[in-house]
């Protein structure tokens, strides 16, 4: 991270340390994961979406969704391309 002055830095960690804000992005996350499964199975597809969440090397929390099949997001000869999770994060 940049070199910033004390009290921006602990303004950031407390920012990002924060429970409800941490709430929120799983909370987000969580609902994107359950669309992308809608998507998935209004598709044909069989992929099962989960979240995971941290905080990166410089402070900065994150929740990431995560699908168990590749080859149904982004197609293959034999699987056809679902795109859920895109769509998902798209709003569709």
């Amino acid at each position: 991270m940049a070199n910033y002055p004390g009290w921006q830095m602990k303004m950031w960690d407390s920012l990002n340390r924060d429970k409800k804000l941490q709430a929120a992005v799983i909370d987000r996350a969580h609902k994107t994961a359950r669309r992308a499964t809608q998507l998935s199975r209004e598709s044909g597809g069989t992929a099962n979406y989960s979240v995971t969440s941290g905080i990166r090397p410089g402070g900065r929390f994150y929740a990431s969704v995560v699908s168990d099949n590749g080859a149904e997001e982004q197609g293959t000869e034999e699987v056809p391309r679902t795109n859920a999770l895109r769509r998902a994060v798209r709003g569709g």
